[in-house]
């Protein structure tokens, strides 16, 4: 009896396993079920593909992939003493020190502001793998549709869109437009449109959440997102008295080289209308997340100007903001503008009011020429970026006197560091300026790991020519500009 009865088990056990595993085939079958504490949407199947199937394999870029043998100097060039962040208040390394040795864990978010030397992408890329490399991978990050308002991508995908749209950005002084945590929006009324990211490699492998962050007038609207053979179609919420801004969490087994968004307001009526504010792309497992959020022309108004900060800053939780602008504040007059110092301690007071446990970095401007002319401000600039940081427990990076004091954007063009305009870099700047900044983050917890009793951290700063700087490091490399110094090129 009891033979017979596991006998019956076992055939009825390999019946249900065969018939698990026809439906597990099954190609519009949804993925498999999300874990307990994962809120995201789930994908369904399908037989069409959305992207290059020969694309590249995703692969974490270095410093020394972009410079060459070269890049093996710079971080004993400009060394650990120098290349830190600054402090008055202990506290706040402590803080630092504790949020980074929980990266692996609970992750590690920092959120970049500033202008067109943050936008483009190249920097944040190099800043970015240098520390995932050490503390593990969150994910992609902050991205937005840049082609929709007509300015350039960041540097590792370009996107395209279908339909008519408004756009604004926190460069200007008066919008038609509320404005995200990305510090663009782009708008429409169109019964259709859609917008596609394509990155010049697949993403990293692994499960991903996309965070769509939207406002919708009417409830009318659906989403199709597609990457690869996974696709979300879904109504999404809106139609509020006053509408608000919204996060749409989508789960994704693995994403290829492309991301589809298709909107359709089902019901479409005069007044009817969607915003897309920007997309973060995020890994499942916990790690260092680097959102690139620069915004080009923008100056240190830039983030107050922000309607919606507040509600999606708080979804991406940052545990280091920086604050990365001032070249537009200098570049007109040569001199610090009177409302400057205002927008500067508004802006910190801002972030901390929404992400009071968050560290605020507030960086100075390097040396660069405007009209034919050596903006010597950017001293001034530095000199008061340092005093607020401090007086306001903020952490501070010099890039000032990292990147060469005055003078020092000549010697970045002869090198190719820096574009003829001697105000933009060239992807090689950007990478020694990303590279030196992960690098002066770890420079400065390992300062004070090993010196846990210090109180303050200050490096005086003149406006000559800074020793143990990018321009020295360029000079010991080779005393006189010359071709193919950098042989290999972003």
């Amino acid at each position: 009896m009891i033979t017979h009865s596991l006998r019956s088990f076992f055939v009825r056990s390999v019946a249900l396993c065969c018939l698990t595993l026809v439906l597990a085939a099954c190609t519009t079958a949804p993925i498999n079920p999300r874990d307990k504490s994962d809120t995201a949407l789930t994908p369904q199947r399908v037989e069409t593909y959305v992207g290059n199937p020969l694309a590249r394999a995703y692969v974490r870029r270095t410093v020394e992939d972009v410079l060459g043998q070269p890049a093996q100097s710079l971080n004993r060039y400009v060394f650990a003493n120098t290349n830190i962040l600054e402090f008055k208040n202990a506290r706040l390394v402590q803080q630092l020190q504790q949020k980074w040795a929980a990266a692996s864990k609970d992750g590690f978010t920092i959120a970049h502001f500033g202008d067109s030397l943050v936008q483009g992408g190249f920097a944040a890329e190099i800043a970015r793998g240098r520390l995932q490399s050490l503390g593990g991978s969150a994910g992609r990050g902050m991205v937005f549709p840049y082609s929709i308002a007509k300015t350039y991508s960041q540097n590792d995908f370009r996107s395209t869109f279908t339909g008519d749209w408004i756009t604004a950005n926190s460069s200007q002084l008066q919008t038609s437009l509320p404005i995200g945590v990305s510090g663009f929006v782009a708008g429409t009324a169109a019964a259709e449109a859609s917008f596609t990211l394509n990155f010049f490699t697949t993403l990293e492998v692994g499960k991903k959440y996309v965070k769509f962050f939207y406002v919708a007038t009417s409830d009318t609207y659906t989403l199709r997102v597609q990457s690869g053979n996974f696709l979300h179609d879904v109504v999404v919420a809106g139609g509020n008295a006053k509408p608000r801004s919204q996060m749409l969490e989508l789960s994704f087994p693995e994403l290829s080289d492309t991301l589809r968004f298709e909107i359709r307001d089902t019901r479409p009526k005069s007044g009817n209308f969607f915003e897309v504010h920007g997309v973060s792309i995020e890994n499942a497992a916990p790690g260092v997340m680097y959102h690139n959020l620069g915004v080009g022309s923008a100056n240190y108004g830039a983030l107050l100007t922000q309607t919606y900060f507040d509600e999606q800053s708080a979804h991406l939780a940052p545990d280091v903001i920086v604050l990365d602008w001032g070249t537009n504040d200098l570049a007109s007059k040569n001199k610090i503008p009177p409302e400057f110092e205002k927008n500067l301690v508004q802006t910190i007071q801002r972030v901390k009011a929404k992400h009071p446990k968050a560290l605020i970095v507030v960086t100075s401007a390097q040396d660069f020429n405007a009209r034919r002319r050596n903006i010597t401000a950017t001293y001034d600039f530095a000199t008061l970026a340092r005093r607020l940081a401090f007086e306001n427990d903020c952490l501070f990076y010099d890039w000032y006197r990292i990147a060469g004091g005055r003078g020092a954007m000549a010697t970045w063009v002869a090198y190719g560091l820096a574009s003829p305009d001697h105000i933009h870099l060239t992807g090689l700047g950007y990478a020694v300026k990303g590279e030196l900044f992960a690098q002066s983050l770890l420079n400065t917890l390992e300062r004070f790991k090993n010196q846990p009793s210090i109180k303050t951290l200050e490096v005086t700063t003149t406006a000559a020519v800074q020793p143990h700087s990018v321009v020295g490091w360029l000079k010991e490399v080779s005393p006189t500009p010359r071709r193919g110094l950098f042989t290999r090129r972003p």
